[in-house]
């Protein structure tokens, strides 16, 4: 409600007040005098008076109303939202089976050929009509062929097992070995065994040693197919076996070729 307004409100209610106001009449000369009747005692002027106070009691409770609406809101300080942080949770990284290392097999050492002196000595003995040489450097020993306990499993080229002074010594069929399909039973005399292994070659006959120089052997420079080859003795035409290199084959159950029979 604005000023205006309460102004017109003040001149009506003014204007009641003044109506409300009792006027003055003329004397009347009467011989018997009336009794006097207090203002109050009308009901009108009583009902117009209660009137008048609920409007001016309303009138000032608006005047407050309207005060009150006027006067300026408590600034607040200017707050920032508050913003919950939201934690992003990752899915946990999936844990990968670690896949089985697969262990390669050991690389066989390079090939080289045999070291000797310049001048050496060899043992010759004969294996079904072939002669081989071995340097005596590598030779581990020579033994009568005794009985021999055979093992199963084995290639056919395994003769079996000869216990020689406590010592356990595992026999090859040279023949069968070196002339693979080669199935005639061998009727063998001798053992040569191999440097400081328990491998030892079955042979018919020893021929005796002799000493050699490097250059009446034909070295091999290269393994080829057949490792166990270290040369050829040129004067007898025989083989000079590679004794380290025949070792790994006869240890892997290999036979001449390379084959396991």
């Amino acid at each position: 409600m604005n000023q205006r307004q309460f102004a017109a409100l003040d001149d009506y209610f003014g204007a009641l007040l003044e109506e409300s106001e009792p006027r003055p009449q003329a004397a009347v000369v009467s011989a018997r005098p009336e009794p006097v009747v207090p203002a109050y005692a009308d009901p009108q002027e009583d009902e117009r008076r209660r009137s008048l106070e609920t409007l001016l009691a309303t009138v000032a409770e608006l005047k407050e109303e309207e005060a009150a609406a006027a006067e300026p809101a408590e600034q607040l300080p200017d707050q920032a939202p508050k913003v919950t942080p939201q934690v992003k949770t990752e899915a946990p990284a999936p844990v990968a089976t670690p896949e089985p290392v697969v262990q390669p097999e050991p690389a066989a050492p390079a090939w080289r050929n045999m070291d000797t002196e310049a001048r050496f000595q060899a043992l010759f003995f004969e294996v079904a009509g072939m002669t081989f040489a071995v340097p005596l450097t590598h030779l581990g020993g020579i033994y009568q062929l005794s009985k021999l306990t055979s093992l199963f499993g084995k290639p056919a080229w395994f003769s079996g097992i000869m216990t020689e002074r406590e010592r356990q010594l595992s026999v090859v069929d040279t023949a069968r070995w070196a002339m693979p399909g080669h199935t005639q039973d061998e009727e063998y005399q001798y053992v040569v065994t191999l440097g400081e292994s328990s491998w030892g070659l079955a042979c018919h006959q020893l021929k005796g040693t002799a000493q050699l120089s490097r250059e009446q052997v034909k070295w091999r420079t290269t393994p080829g197919s057949r490792p166990w080859l270290a040369g050829m003795v040129k004067e007898k035409m025989c083989a000079l076996l590679h004794v380290d290199a025949l070792i790994a084959l006869l240890e892997q159950g290999k036979n001449i070729d390379g084959q396991r029979v």
